[in-house]
C-alpha cells in the first residue's frame, strides 16, 4: 500500500479488483485506509479523501493507537494486575514475581516476549476451563486454538473446534470465563436461540457484566499487537 498525506493525516492507498466503490475506513490498528477499484485513477481517489476530510477528522479523534507494552506499564493478565519490569540480566524470558512481570533480554523484544507469555498462559487456562465446562454439558471440543481475530472474541465450528482471540489474556477473568462459556455452549447449541442462552446460564458466568465490559473496553483490547 502507498502512504499518502491528506492535510494533517496520513492514509494508506490501495486498489482492489473486487471493490466497486471508493471507500475510507480505519483498520483495527487505527490506520486510515483508502481503497479504490482497480480501474480508478489515484487522483480521483485522493480527491474523494479530500472531500471527506470532515469525516476523517471526526473519526480520527476516536481511534485508539496500537498498544505496545513498555517497561513500567501496568497491565492485566488473566485478571491480575502486574507492573512490567525489564531486567536484561534475566535469562528466563518472562517471570511473575508477586505483582511484577519481569521480562529479560533486550528491551526491543520485550513486547513480543510478553505477548508470547500471555498466549501460553491463556491457552493453558482455556484448556482447563473449557474442558471442565464441556464436561458439565456432556460435551467435548475436538481442539482449542488461539487466533488473532478482530471481528469476534471466539468461535465454535461444526466439528467442535473452539477458537479464542489471544488478546483475551489481557481482559478481566470474568470476561474470559464468559467467552469460554459462550463458545463451550455452542458445542451443544450451534445458534443463539433460547436454548443456547439457557446453556450459557448453566455454566454460571457473569454474562451481563462481561458483555458490558467488552462494549466499553473491547477496542482497547484489540489495540494490543
Amino acid at each position: 500500500m502507498e502512504k499518502i498525506q491528506i492535510g494533517d493525516y496520513f492514509l494508506f492507498f490501495c486498489k482492489k479488483a473486487h471493490t466497486k466503490n471508493i471507500r475510507l475506513r480505519f483498520d483495527r490498528k487505527g490506520n486510515l485506509i483508502l481503497t479504490a477499484p482497480w480501474f480508478c485513477r489515484k487522483a480521483k481517489a485522493v480527491a474523494f479523501a479530500q472531500q471527506n476530510i470532515d469525516w476523517i477528522q471526526k473519526h480520527a479523534a476516536h481511534q485508539i493507537s496500537a498498544k505496545h507494552f513498555q517497561n513500567g506499564d501496568v497491565i492485566m493478565l488473566l485478571g491480575k494486575t502486574y507492573t512490567i519490569f525489564h531486567n536484561p540480566l534475566h535469562k528466563g524470558g518472562v517471570l511473575i514475581n508477586d505483582n511484577q512481570l519481569i521480562v529479560g533480554g533486550e528491551e526491543t523484544f520485550m513486547h513480543r516476549r510478553i505477548t508470547d507469555f500471555a498466549k501460553q498462559r491463556l491457552y493453558e487456562y482455556m484448556q482447563e476451563k473449557v474442558l471442565k465446562m464441556a464436561a458439565a454439558l456432556n460435551e467435548k471440543p475436538t481442539k482449542i486454538v488461539l487466533r488473532d481475530t478482530s471481528s469476534r472474541w471466539g468461535s465454535c465450528s461444526s466439528n467442535k473446534r473452539i477458537n479464542f482471540c489471544w488478546k483475551l489474556a489481557f481482559a478481566p477473568l470474568f470476561v474470559i470465563d464468559y467467552i469460554a462459556a459462550h463458545e463451550t455452549a455452542h458445542l451443544k447449541e450451534m445458534n443463539h436461540g433460547p436454548d443456547f442462552w439457557q446453556t450459557v446460564a448453566k455454566l454460571n458466568v457473569q454474562q451481563a457484566e462481561a458483555q458490558i465490559w467488552l462494549r466499553k473496553h473491547g477496542r482497547e483490547l484489540q489495540a494490543v499487537e
